[in-house]
């Protein structure tokens, strides 16, 4: 399994992928030097779909790509969403500086600790997402490869608490 922490990998990251994921802390604003907007990363416990089997582990995964424009949010009665209209635009739309304090307030709010899963992958980075229950995210499939760190998750999966779903809608 690939070691995907900042100190053995030449990405900081990983990008989102087909699966369950937890974004548990450690949100932090990042600037790619070829583009004006900042993104943001997390600490995620993964459950990562393959297609023969499933992948656990825990890595520092680019979490804003669930808000990009090429991204989808289907909400509890099935109606797909723009994910970029989830959260409050600011109201000068040419100040990055109030679009990222935006993005990092409804990632804060509604991302960190809900259990989501990726159900597709886009074009340009975007991804199609859902919440799932805190008891769907810790169902464990019994065919798993899983890194050390997800190991010492499942042997204490009872001990973590995740949120669910926000009663209200994001927005």
């Amino acid at each position: 399994m690939p070691d995907f922490s900042p100190e053995h990998s030449p990405n900081p990251f990983q990008l989102l992928k087909k699966g369950k994921y937890v974004f548990t802390d450690l949100l932090e604003e990042k600037q790619d030097p070829n583009a004006s907007v900042p993104y943001f990363t997390a600490k995620a416990i993964i459950i990562e779909e393959n297609p023969d089997n499933f992948t656990g582990d825990v890595a520092h995964v680019r979490l804003s790509d669930l808000i990009l424009k090429q991204s989808s949010y289907i909400d509890e009665n099935g109606k797909i969403i723009e994910a970029h209209k989830l959260y409050t635009w600011p109201r000068n739309l040419g100040s990055t500086p109030q679009w990222t304090a935006a993005k990092q307030e409804f990632l804060n709010q509604f991302i960190l600790n809900f259990p989501i899963e990726i159900l597709s992958l886009q074009e340009h980075g975007g991804v199609t997402w859902r919440f799932i229950s805190p008891e769907q995210f810790k169902k464990l499939p019994a065919n798993i490869n899983a890194s050390p760190e997800f190991q010492d998750f499942a042997a204490h999966k009872n001990d973590y608490f995740f949120l669910r779903q926000p009663l209200n809608e994001p927005k």
